[in-house]
């Protein structure tokens, strides 16, 4: 081999290991970035409930929340959003409903969380399948803000799930909307 080419190999040696070592710190930041994150899959969607032996089959807004990731996840609030900008609408929900889960709730990793809503308790006005979507609606009757409707899933380090809620649910509270919207 030659000076020159010697000295080519040298400097492809030297290229090589600059774009090692710049891999290598990008990897590492990833990671670095990546593993301290809650990672949770969230649903929301008209429900039925049937069990065994009985006729009823009572309907319920269900929200589930599935960890994904390797950290716990401490799941401190549920709520919803509607609208676009300065013309958002924040609601909070208040859960409580004997056999499913309510807030706070802390998921280990695989674990989830069933959060459930009836929509009918009184059969009147007060029921929440009527009430909800009225305010959502407003005074203008917006129904934009109802197909626009999202589930707001908030953990103890400040982390925000936003998730579209499925189409069943927008078409149950678009129903009862229309139904009630004299009332």
């Amino acid at each position: 081999m030659d000076q020159d080419t010697i000295q080519l190999w040298g400097i492809i040696g030297t290229w090589v290991a600059g774009i090692g070592t710049v891999s290598a710190v990008i990897v590492s930041l990833w990671l670095a970035y990546h593993q301290g994150k809650v990672k949770l899959k969230v649903y929301a969607g008209h429900r039925l409930i049937i069990t065994s032996g009985s006729s009823s089959r009572p309907e319920y807004c269900s929200i589930r929340v599935v960890n994904v990731g390797n950290r716990p996840a401490n799941v401190t609030s549920v709520g919803w959003e509607a609208g676009w900008f300065k013309n958002k609408k924040h609601f909070v929900q208040v859960f409580g409903t004997p056999g499913f889960d309510d807030v706070p709730k802390v998921l280990h990793e695989g674990q989830e969380a069933n959060f459930m809503v009836p929509l009918r308790l009184e059969g009147n006005d007060e029921d929440w399948i009527v009430r909800f979507p009225k305010s959502l609606a407003g005074e203008s009757g917006h129904v934009s803000y109802i197909k626009r409707l999202k589930v707001v899933v908030g953990t103890s380090v400040g982390q925000m799930f936003r998730i579209r809620v499925e189409n069943n649910l927008v078409e149950k509270l678009l129903e009862s909307y229309e139904a009630n919207k004299a009332n």
